[in-house]
Order: structure tokens, then C-alpha cells, then sequence
């Protein structure tokens, strides 16, 4: 069986990807946190992975994902965890020729752009999270080993914090709501996700010899959508009659600022592996099923 270490226990990605892992050849193996703190013990990660038995690869699924506090109040945690740690994780697989599977974002790129963004486009972060991602992903590039980059946006799923539950919890609270209607994007069920990123491991390990392009687009299907639209289709898909008024992202004033564009072309990655992920629309509904 197939043994594949992950970090990030806790999060929206690894919760989905042991639920995933039921009944398949792999075998995860969760970190969490509280087992080793990738931020305070990040000078002994190589150390960590080369002291766990045989692994057959590594997924990084943890994240500094707090975007505003990121950008004012813990900006040093947020470089660690998403710049620095990856390198060492990447450093320690190619020592032991292994894979490794990082996960990153759509904040790489300004948002500025008409058109969904391909591997081709230029990366210039809007905010200070998508900088420590970018250099995460060039740290990660330049140890040039095995696996590859995946690039995913708006992972949704019952588990941490995400858009569609903050909504529900707003829209249960208040009569009217206010939302941003010129940031649009594409939804990811962190399910969708999480088995994309195993076929990915799959292939991968079932092909050594076959170098992988360095980065690929992870998201969900089906048509892309407003932060405004989505909101008010979520509130319509749980039966509440909360009103949705669509506000800028100048009025809106976040801390930091998000990409008016988060649309990911993900062809290459279908191209590669072989699999579209579902109309995100079909996840929603999965998800809504289980909070009533």
C-alpha cells in the first residue's frame, strides 16, 4: 500500500483527503499541529521526514490562510508556514527521491486580468498572503524535485473557515447582508479536491520517469461566479430569504486587498491526469445536505 505523508491535519484539504482515502490504495498519514508545529519547530522538518518510515510521498496541505492577518498581525508565521516549510518538506523528499505535492493559490496573481489565468500568465500577489505563497512556490521549483505545484481557489467544504459558511452564519443572523460583486471566481469542494490531488499522487507514482510540469490549476467546475452571485445562491439553496446587497471592494475595505479576477484556466491539469472536477455547483449541494 501506498504511504503518503500529510500536513495540515486539521484543515479543509486533509479532513477531506482522509475521507477520501477510505477504500483507495493509500495509506495517509496526518500531521497535525499539535504532533509538530510546522511554524516553531520549521528548522527541524527535514530532519522529521526523514525520520518517518517508509513514506512514499508528501502532501502539504497546511496553509497560513488568514489573509488579513497575514497582512498586519502575523506576518513572520505566515512566511514560515507558507514559504519557508515548504522548501524544507521539498528538500526532504528529493534526499529521499520522493514526490512531493504542494498546494497553493490564485492570490499568486493580481486579479487584474479579463481573461482565467493560465500557467503562461505573469504572477504579481495582490496582498502580502499570495507573496508568501509565491515564494513558497519558487522555493518549492528551485530544489527541482519531484511532484509538482497545484494551484486551487475558494475551497469550500463544512470543515474550517471558508465564504460559504461565513454566509450562512451571516445570513442566519441578519435580514440584509452586504457582499462584494467584482471579485469572481471559481468554487472548490475541498472533496473535489482532495481526489483530484490523489489521482495527481497516483499517476505521479505510478509514473517515475515522467517529469511533471511544475505547476498545474486546481477548481471546480462549471461556470465561474461573483463573491455577490455566490452568495445569494447559497442563501437560495438553503431556503432563506436573507436580501444580498452588492457592494465594491473599495467599500467592502479589507485589510488586504483580493483579486478582482480568481478564475483558473485548469486545462493542463486535465490534460495531464485526465480528470475535470465536478460542477462545483453538485459540491455545494453535498455540502448544504449535511448542515441542513
Amino acid at each position: 500500500m501506498t504511504c503518503i505523508l500529510v500536513f495540515g491535519k486539521n484543515g479543509q484539504l486533509a479532513t477531506a483527503l482522509a475521507e477520501a482515502s477510505v477504500g483507495t490504495e493509500f495509506q495517509l498519514e496526518f500531521v497535525s499541529s499539535f504532533e509538530f508545529n510546522l511554524i516553531k519547530q520549521a528548522a527541524d522538518i527535514q530532519e522529521y521526514i526523514a525520520n518517518e518510515a517508509s513514506i512514499d510521498g508528501v502532501i502539504n496541505a497546511s496553509a497560513y490562510t488568514n489573509v488579513d492577518k497575514a497582512e498586519m498581525q502575523a506576518p513572520e508565521e505566515a512566511w514560515v508556514l507558507n514559504a519557508l516549510a515548504p522548501e524544507k518538506m521539498a528538500k526532504a523528499c528529493k534526499a529521499r527521491n520522493i514526490p512531493f505535492f504542494h498546494v497553493s493559490t490564485e492570490s499568486v496573481f493580481d486579479g487584474e486580468s479579463s481573461t482565467p489565468y493560465t500557467l503562461n500568465c505573469v504572477v504579481n500577489p495582490a496582498n502580502f498572503y499570495g507573496l508568501t505563497k509565491l515564494e513558497g512556490e519558487r522555493l518549492v521549483q528551485a530544489v527541482n524535485g519531484a511532484g509538482a505545484i497545484f494551484r486551487t481557489s475558494w475551497v469550500f467544504s463544512n470543515t474550517g473557515d471558508n465564504f460559504v459558511k461565513i454566509i450562512l452564519g451571516l445570513a442566519k443572523k441578519y435580514n440584509t447582508i452586504r457582499v462584494v460583486h467584482d471579485q469572481i471566481g471559481l468554487p472548490t469542494f475541498a472533496p473535489d479536491l482532495a481526489n483530484a490531488l490523489l489521482t495527481a499522487a497516483r499517476y505521479t507514482l505510478a509514473n517515475p520517469a515522467k517529469k511533471l510540469d511544475p505547476v498545474y490549476h486546481i477548481a471546480g467546475g462549471g461556470m465561474s461566479i461573483s463573491r455577490y452571485d455566490f452568495a445569494k445562491y447559497i442563501i437560495q439553496s438553503v431556503g432563506l430569504k436573507t436580501k444580498v446587497e452588492p457592494i465594491s471592494s473599495q467599500q467592502f475595505a479589507a485589510i488586504a486587498p483580493r483579486p478582482h479576477n480568481a478564475v483558473l484556466d485548469t486545462g493542463s491539469f486535465t490534460s495531464t491526469f485526465g480528470v475535470d472536477l465536478p460542477d462545483w455547483k453538485i459540491g455545494l449541494k453535498h455540502m448544504l445536505s449535511k448542515v441542513g
